[in-house]
């Protein structure tokens, strides 16, 4: 009699989302497989904090329905006593079934902590190994299972756990199987208590704004000035720092040195800078992290409401910053990326040279012989409707004027009066025109038109 070919899909499951029903569904396609049995720990060996085994077990069971009598959920690792060891549970499960040939199934994350598993090498010569990849982690050898499996979608339980408990919007929770949805968002998205006392190193246009919108929202706050000695023991969870970013380094270097600082909560406000500038803190046992507004800020009359903030940190400084947010009535964004200072960069182009521009703009009606508050009355409302185009209609298809029109003789036209007129402007006016052809899709041949007209006018990038 042939034995039947299962292979076991062990994890977590906390909680149970698309890429892992993409892995399942890749082993029923394997050939000579019969059955796929999802293993969900009971008792992590690691120590790892889990949702009750029994609520996974119903996530697992609603979420694969689906796909039918061949994909069980199995219970084993409950009934047997002692930490979920995957080889001793395969070992059981063996002398359990004897009419069952099985195979496990990893990602490629796992397999690059196998030293840490008990008894490996002993577990790879018993049972053949279907080793997933997984972004970010090495790839697997030939030696490591039995033929190459795809690469799973770059998704975790950990990033879905995270997103839930900060109660931000995010599109990670789109991975999470429509039919479990509700239910594990019930269970991770906790009963929102009252934000607790907020301690914010500075007192300048961030921090006074944080400060004041904190203080409206009923939230316990203290400020001090940057340069002033804080108090001796900082009571307060949560630590900002509202101050340069040139002072962020040594102020958590500084702040390291209290014995305070473990479990405290301490978020910078900078756009560019990751949470590895306050590495001193976390090393201590801080829980770290970045609360960035996007929006030129103005002390305590500012308007945090509807503001975008960029957030990063760890798991628990993400939810102290998301319940900042929602304290203030800004809009929380988790930042998917690592490299901040692009994100950062992002922001200085859509917003800050948006003042150089409108200064150059002045100068020229200035340099006509209109006056400054003339002129700018005359440029507002003109900047206003772009900014309200930009909104509605996004990017590029915002764009008016002789570049949007592709008017050559307008754009020679303008280089001649500011070469006259305002010629510390037309290095930038050189420079934008060459971007706003190129972003705006300009043919080729048109595209060499404008840099012969831009050269003609002294460009030194011609």
């Amino acid at each position: 009699m042939r034995k039947r070919n299962i292979v076991l899909y062990g994890g977590a499951f906390d909680p149970p989302h698309l890429a892992h029903l993409f892995a399942v569904t890749a082993l029923l396609s394997r050939e000579g497989v019969d059955e796929v049995w999802l293993l969900p720990t009971a008792d992590h060996v690691f120590g790892k904090d889990m949702a009750p085994f029994e609520a996974r077990i119903a996530w697992l069971e609603a979420a694969t329905a689906p796909l039918g009598a061949r994909v069980k959920i199995s219970r084993f690792e409950a009934e047997r006593a002692g930490l979920s060891r995957t080889y001793d549970t395969l070992d059981a499960l063996s002398a359990r079934h004897p009419d069952a040939h099985f195979a496990f199934a990893i990602g490629a994350d796992n397999l690059a902590a196998a030293h840490r598993w008990y008894r490996f090498e002993a577990l790879r010569a018993r049972w053949p190994l279907i080793v997933f990849g997984r972004p970010g982690a090495p790839p697997p050898t030939p030696a490591h299972h039995i033929e190459p499996s795809p690469t799973l979608p770059d998704v975790s339980s950990t990033a879905l756990r995270a997103a839930l408990r900060s109660g931000l919007e995010s599109e990670a929770l789109l991975w999470l199987p429509s039919r479990i949805r509700a239910a594990v968002a019930a269970y991770y998205t906790p009963q929102r208590a009252a934000l607790g006392p907020v301690f914010i190193f500075g007192t300048g246009r961030a921090g006074g704004a944080f400060a004041e919108a904190l203080r409206r929202a009923g939230v316990e706050v203290e400020a001090v000035d940057a340069r002033a000695t804080p108090p001796t023991r900082i009571e307060a969870p949560i630590w900002m720092l509202a101050v340069p970013d040139e002072v962020i380094a040594p102020l958590a270097a500084q702040l390291a040195t209290r014995p305070e600082a473990a479990g405290r909560v301490v978020l910078h406000l900078a756009g560019r800078l990751g949470r590895e500038i306050l590495a001193p803190l976390a090393a201590v046992g801080a829980h770290t992290g970045g609360l960035h507004p996007l929006q030129a800020l103005n002390g305590p009359s500012s308007d945090l409401r509807d503001v975008y903030c960029g957030l990063e940190g760890d798991e628990i400084a993400l939810e102290a910053a998301a319940a900042i947010c929602r304290a203030v009535g800004a809009r929380g964004a988790p930042l998917p990326i690592a490299d901040k200072a692009a994100y950062h960069a992002a922001a200085v182009f859509s917003a800050n040279f948006i003042t150089a521009l409108g200064e150059g703009g002045l100068r020229i009606l200035e340099a006509l012989g209109i006056a400054r508050d003339e002129a700018l009355g005359m440029l507002s409302p003109l900047q206003a409707g772009t900014v309200a185009q930009l909104k509605d209609k996004g990017g590029m298809g915002a764009l008016t004027g002789p570049l949007a029109r592709v008017d050559l003789e307008a754009v020679a036209a303008h280089l001649d009066a500011l070469r006259r007129r305002a010629p510390e402007t037309l290095p930038a006016y050189v420079a934008l025109a060459r971007l706003t052809a190129r972003l705006a899709g300009w043919p080729e041949a048109r595209r060499a038109s404008l840099d012969e007209i831009l050269a003609a006018a002294g460009d030194p990038h011609a």
